[in-house]
């Protein structure tokens, strides 16, 4: 039974989404790596030869130690304790994958860790929330999103984004607000121009949940529900720019 396992790993497609990004013969670090799934199929696959699993919390890791050891993974991933890529030094992973986490921690990881995230050679990232900040950050320090993709996942849409470094450079490209580029950095220019469809489904379903809200605050209100009601109208504008790429 367990060498029947050790010839299977599957993943979530999510997670498959992510994994398939990384370049072949990489070294890995997953900074979040809950059961080390991740590290574990790229090894079985024949993605990389090695990987470095990283978790704040120890539980996690307890847990991957069993799954890496159960696949005779020891010798080929390494378990790190370590908040965000304290546990990493600079230049030591070529591919940094960060999945499962909200947008502003994604964020916050990146900048801690900025000049190590810069040394790798591309970011691997699945954001939960907030992926416009994200989008935002990695294009305002130094790097150029060169493949994006969505899938559906128990009724959830998810996304993963490859980033690469533009250079040596930590100083990235802050372009002249508008609205155009604020639509970018929501729903990435990769997408809208690849006419992705589960992105137009995604913008459909936004949009409907958008005019609804809108129609329950109806007109008038407080200051806060005037605010909320300006925030929707911004959010409408850009879900239908969006949606007119298609």
């Amino acid at each position: 039974m367990i060498n029947g396992l050790r010839d299977r790993i599957s993943l979530s497609e999510r997670l498959l989404m992510s994994a398939g990004m990384v370049s072949k013969g990489n070294v890995v670090a997953d900074v979040g790596c809950d059961h080390a799934h991740t590290c574990i199929w790229l090894i079985k696959n024949g993605v990389v030869d090695s990987a470095i699993a990283m978790d704040v919390r120890k539980g996690p890791l307890d847990k991957a130690k069993a799954n890496i050891d159960l696949y005779g993974l020891s010798n080929k991933i390494e378990l790190r304790l370590s908040d965000g890529l304290d546990a990493l030094t600079k230049g030591e992973a070529d591919s940094i994958i960060i999945a499962g986490m909200g947008g502003t921690l994604t964020e916050q990881i990146l900048k801690k860790g900025l000049e190590k995230a810069v040394a790798a050679r591309e970011l691997i990232l699945q954001p939960q929330s907030d992926i416009g900040l994200v989008r935002s950050f990695l294009r305002e320090h130094g790097f150029r999103i060169t493949d994006e993709k969505m899938c559906i996942e128990s009724g959830k849409f998810y996304n993963s984004m490859r980033a690469v470094p533009i250079d040596d450079n930590v100083g990235g490209q802050n372009l002249t607000y508008s609205l155009e580029t604020e639509m970018f950095d929501e729903y990435v220019e990769i997408l809208l121009n690849g006419k992705n469809e589960v992105l137009k489904e995604f913008l459909q379903v936004l949009l409907r949940k958008n005019e609804r809200n809108l129609k329950q605050l109806g007109d008038g209100g407080n200051e806060r529900a005037l605010d909320k009601k300006r925030a929707l109208m911004h959010e409408k504008e850009l879900v239908e720019l969006a949606l007119g790429r298609f």
